[in-house]
């Protein structure tokens, strides 16, 4: 594509105006609160299992418009390079589908299930009126984008929590939860003068590769202009079987493939419109299919956080002496001055503010290294950390459904009696 560097160009010169427009501004700022409210919970959620003070939501939700500007940038170029047009997308209809389905799961505020549901709604009615190609093409490009996040900012500020397992042993693990706001802008098909493509750029024959579902009248011509939008991507998830960044990783080529499956259907249902109804089921079918494939795995594989000899750090309280003395995820101490230590009540007990100067033994189980030693000058108030979980640990966390599912499960069987 020969004209891409000047396209390229023309959006970043677009992205700081449209982040100035007030109605735009106005609208990500309502998306900014709904991400802070939802740092907010999981900010609170923290304090109440563990009086850990991390994450403050204004930051994250700071950081997240950080990295939601880098994939707005992503999604940008890759929206143009495709061509997809979103002029008959009816993204205000997916908007309200997301945001219904959000009331029974926040997973649910995702464009795969609600872009699904509208595109299957029309192709079955005929209304609302929208390009199902469009739809199927924003849900995966958005996708790749959210792939591209979750790699790089989706185990940051993992949570820690004690929570019951397949076989009914309480574990360790964490809690994955990050949301992002997405400014992007896309292509707008419209049908005008040919006056208009005076200042056009040229575009390879290729282009576009979904052809827009617009029709246009005699002595007009077809163009297509750069227009802002947005989006909210999130990200939840569990990881008991491996440490956050590489839960992490796993599902971020999860939904890339995804998102290049789906990419390709939408591809070939545009060449042959009898095949539409395949990425519409393939949307939100193969979106949950990644979803609760990754959940399986996470339950039949073994919890890496337990221990059997010592007592393993589960995650550091920032600030404390442990994090003075460099412990991290995954290290167990074995012994304090020569005293073998085997649960966390003996590390109490050993470490108490009598002790002055001691000496730690630790070894980390997911490094090949072999046991260090780290001393400690002075006496140690509480060490600042969280263990994994004993056996018998009366204390976790259980994933409880939304309130208005719980409401509709309730009236169902109200209405069955």
């Amino acid at each position: 594509m020969g004209n891409l560097p000047k396209v390229i160009a023309l959006l970043f010169r677009m992205l700081p105006l449209i982040l100035l427009d007030p109605v735009y501004l106005t609208l990500l700022v309502m998306l900014g609160f709904i991400i802070y409210s939802q740092y907010r919970r999981v900010y609170v959620m923290q304090q109440r299992l563990f009086g850990l003070n991390r994450g403050i939501p204004w930051k994250e939700t700071a950081v997240s418009f950080g990295y939601g500007l880098l994939g707005g940038i992503v999604a940008s170029i890759l929206f143009v390079m495709l061509g997809i047009s979103l002029s008959s997308t009816g993204i205000a209809f997916v908007w309200l589908t997301a945001l219904i389905l959000m009331l029974f799961n926040p997973r649910f505020l995702c464009f795969a299930y609600a872009g699904g549901i509208v595109s299957l709604v029309h192709l079955i009615f005929g209304f609302p009126k929208v390009g199902v190609t469009s739809i199927m093409g924003l849900v995966a490009v958005l996708h790749l984008v959210e792939a591209l996040l979750i790699f790089l900012n989706g185990h940051r500020n993992s949570m820690p929590i004690y929570i019951q397992d397949s076989e009914g042993r309480v574990v360790g693990g964490f809690s994955l939860q990050r949301f992002w706001p997405l400014p992007f802008i896309t292509v707008l098909a419209t049908a005008e003068l040919s006056s208009a493509l005076e200042s056009a750029i040229a575009m390879p024959d290729w282009w576009p590769l979904l052809k827009p579902e617009i029709l246009v009248p005699a002595g007009l011509t077809l163009v297509f202009r750069l227009s802002p939008i947005f989006a909210g991507l999130g990200y939840s998830d569990i990881a008991i079987s491996s440490l956050p960044e590489a839960k992490a990783a796993y599902s971020a080529r999860n939904l890339f493939l995804y998102s290049i499956v789906l990419l390709g259907l939408t591809v070939l249902a545009d060449r042959y419109p009898y095949l539409e109804l395949i990425p519409v089921l393939f949307a939100p079918l193969g979106h949950e299919w990644v979803i609760r494939f990754g959940q399986q795995r996470e339950k039949k594989r073994a919890s890496v956080f337990t221990y059997s000899n010592g007592v393993m750090v589960l995650d550091i309280y920032p600030n404390s002496p442990a994090a003075k003395m460099g412990l991290s995820t995954g290290d167990v101490i074995l012994r304090i001055n020569d005293i073998s230590i085997t649960s966390p009540q003996q590390l109490i007990a050993e470490i108490g503010p009598w002790i002055i100067d001691p000496t730690l033994t630790v070894k980390n189980v997911f490094s090949n290294s072999p046991p260090r030693q780290i001393k400690f000058k002075g006496k140690i108030p509480p060490l600042g950390f969280i263990p994994v979980p004993q056996p018998n640990q009366p204390v976790y966390m259980v994933m409880r459904e939304t309130w208005l599912k719980r409401a509709l499960r309730q009236w169902w069987r109200n209405r069955k009696r």
